[in-house]
């Protein structure tokens, strides 16, 4: 049972030191019993979230995925050994859904809660660690779908392409639509942090215009709203909004760095295969002449040693023939001088 994302050790295993190809595929054969995801999981993890939140999040330790490499896998036509390979992708995708649900809980926690600062302090370390063990997840799903798809290309002749590419554009549609819901959560929880930022302005300057608090919110200065707060005759009321909204406006920018980070990983998912697909037939291509070369090559080499058999064997006629003269001419002097 996988386990809650609080319950293992954070950085005891970094996905950088994971080695793929050390396990094989001959120990988890397709058909054996794989761990499912489960919907109900999100409950638990809303749960144990909940009764950590006086603790720092912890990064999961993730068991290495079954994989071989990417060449080793274009090689091979055995499709127990593909299949126990899109099990494994699936499974790591399970485990990406886990995460988007956690982070999308502690933003509600962020947003709803009434924390004191070392409490929002905790939220946010724990934001940050699930958002990097998040995108490094991502990433290592966008690398092992896109190997699986480069090696069907390589084995475009094979009887069981139809199937491959089946699968691999059902992991590929499985996978984007998860950054989709990705996406959701961070742009929901960027207009949310941005519609708090809003309110904590009015508490420090009621009177204040939409376009005031507009250029408050969006301006990356934030000593906009610190001169506020010097103005504001709620001095006490306005510190502490000048906290939050610090805050705050660190998180819409992490919000806005982890958005240009997906936007990248589904134009990467678009773009590399079709890359991929040039090389492989421009590699196919110059296979192709090259072998058109070298039969023209060998063509002309017969035809060569062809034409050289032939003057060979003239050189034997004439040969002949001029001993068979000679012959001839000596027998017609002796004849003629009385010898014979």
């Amino acid at each position: 049972q996988q386990q809650g994302y609080s319950g293992q050790q954070y950085g005891q295993q970094p996905y950088g030191q994971q080695q793929y190809g050390q396990q094989q595929y001959g120990q988890q054969q397709y058909g054996q019993q794989q761990q499912q995801y489960q919907p109900q999981q999100h409950q638990q993890f809303a749960q144990q979230q909940q009764s950590q939140f006086n603790g720092d999040a912890q990064q999961p330790q993730y068991p290495p995925p079954v994989r071989i490499e990417m060449g080793a896998l274009s090689q091979t036509n055995d499709m127990g050994t593909f299949f126990a390979e899109v099990t494994s992708i699936q499974d790591d995708i399970g485990r990406l859904e886990q995460n988007i649900t956690q982070v999308n809980h502690l933003h509600e926690m962020s947003l709803n809660s009434v924390s004191t600062e070392d409490q929002t302090s905790r939220i946010a370390r724990q934001l940050d660690n699930i958002t990097a063990d998040t995108t490094q997840l991502s990433n290592r799903i966008k690398k092992r779908i896109k190997d699986i798809q480069v090696a069907n290309l390589r084995l475009k002749g094979s009887a069981d392409a139809q199937i491959r590419n089946t699968q691999a554009s059902t992991l590929k549609e499985k996978f984007l639509n998860t950054l989709r819901r990705y996406q959701t959560v961070e742009n929901d929880a960027r207009q949310k942090y941005k519609a708090r930022m809003e309110r904590q302005y009015k508490i420090v300057r009621p009177e204040a215009t939409p376009e005031e608090i507009s250029q408050a919110v969006e301006s990356d200065n934030q000593q906009v709203f610190a001169q506020s707060v010097l103005q504001s005759t709620r001095y006490g009321d306005a510190d502490r909004a000048l906290r939050e909204v610090q805050s705050r406006h660190d998180d819409i920018k992490k919000l806005e760095k982890t958005i240009v980070e997906l936007h990248q990983l589904f134009m990467d998912m678009e773009t590399l295969v079709v890359e991929q697909g040039e090389v492989i037939k421009n590699i196919e291509d110059t296979a192709d002449q090259t072998g058109t070369q070298l039969d023209v090559a060998n063509k002309e080499v017969d035809t060569a040693i062809g034409n050289a058999r032939g003057a060979r064997k003239k050189k034997w006629i004439c040969l002949i023939i001029s001993i068979i003269l000679i012959l001839v001419i000596v027998l017609i002097v002796l004849k003629v001088t009385g010898v014979i």
